[in-house]
């Protein structure tokens, strides 16, 4: 990328300006600074020395568009992907993989200690996905124009794909089929979501409709779904709506030797290896005993609490979703899991309710949204279950929580987990253990 040499009479505020890059940050964004304000700039990596052109000025801090490169880090790469820089999907594609991982540990670090209070030594080497690509088990598009994509950085202009380098092999090779029902439907979707099962390959579309189902679209979409022996089901949902065609299930495998299921659009993990790794980890930090009581809140279809339950026997999970929920319950029936409970309810209600009723519990777990679990701190103090686990993708939600814990509190292990590579998302699991 050239370096452009500003002209004299160009506004300070449009003149490139050099930058040293210090950081990626939890977002798409580098880090570097000017005068001691905190610029962020996309498509850098750590170390480098850069031409930046400020675009929006904040006062403490702006946003800046890359001009060029003047001194490449030793860790920048051609990314492979045909669609970048314009694509969005992989705003770390461009640095390499073991720079991309401790940018991610440095980050949940960073967070730890400047928001939690707690020190960045508790957090351990971070754990690299199994798959740097084709790792993902469901991909979500956009669509515009009847076309399929992801957005381009900072925009809500799509950029069309044909195929996606993190998609798994059977969601990979779905992508022309679902790019071929977006052109035939009337209804106005908005998304579609290509997903697929771990033991079987099967692949169901799932499509996000602003609006109602434009009626001529039953009938064309059950027509279409003959002519599509590689895809078994489609499903169409809008706001208190939703329509399935053909088999919506899905296939999930947490533990090499546990398989659940799961109906499309209830929420999983995209990575299928990386779930496993996650699993793992939960377990082997958990020291989960037969005849210990597990609550596991957020529980989805059941992808933590029951590999869990399948060693302590009883559990309570708590899952606000209908469908997740209904999941969970068949997936407990099937293992024959006689001590396990399901509770379809918000997350906070549920745990109020059990603190109230006086439920006693030996170990808590939590797989919050992104927003994290602060809704829950105080039931969960009162509750005092003797461990707990909680499960993050957000570095700075997990630790606004865990500061408020820590007066009862105390974290003994941070382990980071790649599950998505290219971005700058990272997943955490804490245990923590109750002090007074």
């Amino acid at each position: 990328m050239p370096v452009v040499t500003p002209r004299e009479d160009e506004p300070m505020a449009a003149q490139p300006r050099s930058l040293t890059i210090a950081a990626l940050t939890y977002g798409p964004h580098g880090l570097g600074r000017l005068d001691g304000k905190a610029i962020f700039v996309r498509g850098v990596v750590p170390g480098e020395t850069v031409e930046v052109a400020i675009r929006e000025d904040h006062g403490s801090y702006a946003f800046a568009d890359l001009v060029g490169v003047r001194r490449a880090a030793a860790e920048r790469r051609t990314p492979p992907c045909a669609y970048l820089p314009r694509c969005g999907g992989c705003p770390w594609q461009h640095v390499e993989y073991a720079a991309q991982l401790d940018a991610k540990a440095r980050n949940v670090g960073d967070a730890l200690t400047r928001i939690g209070g707690l020190p960045a030594a508790a957090v351990r080497p971070i754990l690299a996905s199994p798959e740097e690509f084709g790792y993902r088990s469901r991909v979500t598009l956009r669509v515009a124009g009847r076309r399929i994509g992801f957005y381009a950085a900072a925009s809500h202009e799509l950029v069309p794909i044909e195929a996606c380098l993190l998609a798994a092999g059977a969601v990979g090779r779905a992508l022309p089929a679902a790019a071929d029902l977006i052109r035939r439907l009337a209804s106005p979707v908005r998304r579609i979501e290509v997903a697929a099962g771990e033991v079987d390959d099967r692949v169901v579309l799932v499509g996000e409709v602003e609006g109602g189902c434009v009626g001529g679209d039953a009938g064309l979409v059950e027509a279409w779904l003959r002519g599509q022996p590689a895809i078994a089901g489609v499903v169409l949902h809008g706001r208190r709506w939703r329509r399935a065609w053909g088999d919506v299930t899905l296939t999930l495998r947490p533990e090499p030797d546990l398989v659940l299921r799961a109906h499309a659009g209830a929420f999983t993990q995209v990575s299928a290896a990386g779930n496993r790794l996650l699993v793992r980890t939960l377990l082997e930090s958990g020291g989960f005993a037969p005849g210990e009581r597990v609550l596991d809140v957020y529980a989805g279809v059941g992808n933590l609490g029951l590999p869990v339950a399948r060693r302590t026997g009883r559990a309570v999970l708590v899952e606000r979703d209908a469908v997740g929920a209904a999941d969970a319950r068949a997936n407990v029936a099937a293992l024959g899991l006689r001590g396990c409970e399901v509770r379809t309810a918000a997350a906070q209600r549920a745990v109020s309710a059990l603190r109230r009723a006086g439920e006693r519990f030996d170990a808590v777990i939590l797989d919050p949204p992104r927003s994290g679990a602060a809704d829950l701190i105080d039931d969960l103090l009162a509750l005092s279950p003797p461990r707990l686990f909680y499960v993050s993708c957000n570095p700075a939600s997990l630790a606004r929580d865990l500061r408020r814990l820590s007066g009862r509190y105390r974290v003994e292990t941070v382990q980071p987990i790649d599950l998505f590579p290219h971005t700058y998302h990272v997943e955490t699991v804490v245990r923590a253990v109750l002090t007074c």
